[in-house]
């Protein structure tokens, strides 16, 4: 497993979603920690606690920026969101039901679920996010 370091060209080119996609990237490197390092700063409950809270908070702000600016492919990419939201609460829950005192099953779990966000963010970023792009950056410039 390797870190997410934010690169120019995960860029949308809107400077509140660039920031709030890089805030994304440390709270997923923060899953890093918890299974590379063990870092007993972080625990995987409060790590994925926090994270969905603020995707959920970055997902509503960008689907009310792209309805604004007529973003024809907006029900879809809120599907999208929907997708990955339902699948991160499924991971939570798996750690929650497998948490042992030594976080044996947590640990693994935690893993495959920091692989899937880091996969996923960097592919929903260059895939999805960049389609909106044009159209965000157009509506902002009137």
């Amino acid at each position: 497993m390797v870190l997410i370091k934010w690169r120019e060209s995960y860029s949308v080119g809107v400077a509140q979603f660039d920031m709030e996609h890089k805030v994304l990237v440390d709270l997923i490197n923060d899953m890093y920690s918890i299974v590379r390092h063990h870092d007993d700063n972080l625990t995987p409950e409060h790590e994925i606690a926090e994270l969905i809270k603020y995707t959920q908070a970055h997902f509503r702000g960008e689907e009310e920026t792209l309805e604004k600016c007529g973003y024809p492919l907006l029900d879809e990419h809120k599907k999208i969101h929907a997708k990955l939201e339902q699948e991160v609460l499924e991971f939570k829950e798996q750690i929650e039901k497998c948490n042992d005192t030594l976080g044996r099953c947590s640990e693994k779990v935690i893993s495959k679920l920091y692989l899937f966000l880091r996969d996923w963010l960097i592919n929903h970023i260059l895939e999805e996010d960049m389609k909106y792009k044009d159209c965000v950056n157009s509506y902002e410039g009137k």
